[in-house]
């Protein structure tokens, strides 16, 4: 009689499966973990008696091996009303290799249908490339979880290598710079750390280190400056490594660094309150930043871990593709508005006038903006003032044929002409020079070169407002991001920033922070976002001539 394999059929045949098959099997099975691969976590506990009952006899005598129960991962979860049954966690503070074991796919697979059980822990490796300074052609890959502790890396580096962990220094070591060393005791993971796909780590052993160090064999921190001589020690001049074209980013963020009313809220602790959502974790990420942007001194800061909460909260800026300062900072501080009012300081309002051509009715709008796009006059000018700018913007002007307004007194649409007036204006104003227009033929952007010149000290808007009260309209500059054009489309972002306290302006250019020797070289055709602060208390100037010239 013929016996069709159903499932009954199936699970007799693999219950008395030989331990010799399940070994022969098993090693059949057994695959190459390369980085992005699944795969899966077992308990240590149940994976060492699985293998006990599989191993094969010693002299060829026979001896009973108890055939292990059902696969158990509970000694290894989380097990708490936080988590689902149908998303385990891994317990923290575990070890690879000590406490659970990796298996690719088909493993376990195989191992499920043979015993059952669970849970199911799927996760993805990633590769570590670790260089060690006693030798520094010698290079290992760490395989290991994102969710992997730094103590856990420690284990396994040294592990790996036979060092002691007493002795083991590791490194963040990103770019081939030692950007910060790893606490041997974090329990923090390797994504919490920013260390991410790819990520190059140091190992030194500490007798050897002083003397690599002197060696050469490693290259020593950067100094802030860019040269063999170090900046003071005022705060507030750590650089920022770039990740593969994030200049534009690195440009904006030490501009928002050094906006006094959003470092002071930032700098504070998130632990006990931490914003919620995905908003919300860009937001704790932003100010974890800025506290090591501020504690670090001069040593360069590594924004992975924002860039991957930023690439989430906002895919636009995934990858490593260059993209603009500006839609990065108003991306940013829209999803920072989400979660926190502080971002107010940035927020202003603009009083938009339409009125019928055949009629005068008007109609009036109050619009929120928290930068201010201004268009360069186009005129046959070298160079062209702030003001010029602000009023370009400000005219009014017709809407375009395909933009008519439906005039409720004519009861037809017309081309309203339309008037921008400031209404309100923020603490911390952000002005955006539009240096680049597009041409709808070729499909290409054009920058504009033309030297804007503004003032640094003394941006007086009292004019401009139509809403008056007892505030000051008087701006003073603090911070810059510049955009330089190169050869073949290829750009490149840096920073001015002042800081406040000491009165001094330094250059941000990533890793890079020098100190400027003359006030005057914050003005150049680079510029492209200017960040201003009211002067508080101050006395109003003469408004300045809308023709002011150089």
């Amino acid at each position: 009689m013929t016996t069709n394999p159903n499932s009954k059929a199936i699970n007799a045949v693999t219950h008395f499966r030989t331990p010799e098959e399940e070994n022969r099997m098993a090693s059949e099975l057994t695959t190459y973990l390369s980085e992005g691969d699944s795969y899966f976590v077992i308990s240590k506990r149940w994976f060492t008696s699985w293998q006990k009952y599989i191993e094969p006899s010693l002299g060829g005598a026979p001896r009973p091996r108890p055939r292990p129960g059902p696969i158990d991962n509970n000694d290894i979860i989380i097990d708490d009303d936080t988590t689902s049954d149908d998303d385990p966690q891994l317990r923290r503070f575990l070890v690879e290799d000590e406490d659970y074991v990796l298996v690719p796919p088909q493993f376990w697979k195989t191992l499920l249908e043979w015993y059952n059980g669970g849970p199911t822990i799927r996760m993805t490796l990633i590769s570590l490339f670790l260089s060690d300074a006693r030798d520094d052609e010698n290079v290992t890959e760490i395989r290991l979880s994102r969710q992997a502790s730094i103590r856990e890396l420690y284990h396994k580096v040294c592990a790996k290598t036979g060092v002691s962990q007493e002795k083991a220094r590791i490194w963040d070591y990103f770019n081939m710079w030692k950007v910060k060393l790893l606490d041997p005791l974090s329990n923090e993971s390797l994504e919490e750390s920013g260390l991410l796909m790819d990520q190059d780590i140091l190992l030194e052993v500490d007798e050897y280190s002083a003397v690599n160090d002197q060696q050469g064999l490693v290259p020593l921190e950067p100094s802030a400056s860019g040269s063999g001589h170090s900046l003071s020690l005022e705060k507030g001049l750590a650089g920022l490594v770039n990740l593969g074209n994030t200049c534009y980013m690195n440009s904006a963020l030490q501009c928002l660094a050094h906006t006094p009313p959003i470092l002071q809220y930032f700098l504070r602790d998130y632990t006990d309150n931490p914003p919620l959502g995905i908003s919300g974790e860009l937001a704790k990420a932003f100010g974890e930043l800025l506290n090591k942007l501020w504690s670090s001194r001069s040593n360069p800061v590594t924004p992975r871990f924002f860039k991957t909460k930023l690439d989430k909260a906002a895919p636009q800026f995934s990858g490593h593709d260059q993209h603009d300062s500006h839609e990065l900072l108003i991306s940013l501080l829209a999803r920072l508005h989400e979660v926190s009012g502080i971002v107010n300081v940035c927020q202003g309002q603009c009083k938009s006038t339409l009125v019928c051509p055949v009629c005068g009715e008007t109609s009036t709008t109050y619009d929120s903006f928290m930068c201010l796009s201004l268009p360069l006059p186009s005129k046959l000018k070298r160079s062209i003032s702030l003001l010029s700018c602000l009023e370009e913007y400000l005219a009014e002007e017709p809407l375009g044929p395909d933009n008519r307004w439906f005039c409720p007194e004519c009861k037809e649409k017309r081309q309203a002409n339309k008037k921008l007036d400031l209404w309100k204006l923020p603490e911390i104003l952000v002005l955006q020079l539009k240096r680049f227009r597009s041409s709808n033929k070729q499909h290409l952007v054009k920058k504009i070169e033309k030297f804007v010149n503004f003032p640094i000290n003394d941006l007086d808007l009292s004019e401009y407002v139509k809403n008056k009260n007892d505030q000051s309209y008087l701006y003073e500059l603090y911070a810059v991001s510049n955009h330089y054009s190169g050869i073949g489309g290829v750009c490149h972002y840096t920073a001015y920033a002042k800081l406040i306290d000491y009165n001094k302006w330094y250059h941000f250019n990533d890793t890079l922070v020098s100190p400027l020797v003359n006030e005057s070289d914050i003005k150049s055709s680079a510029a492209y976002l200017l960040f201003y602060r009211r002067r508080v208390g101050s006395e109003t100037t003469k408004p300045q001539s809308s023709d002011e010239q150089i």
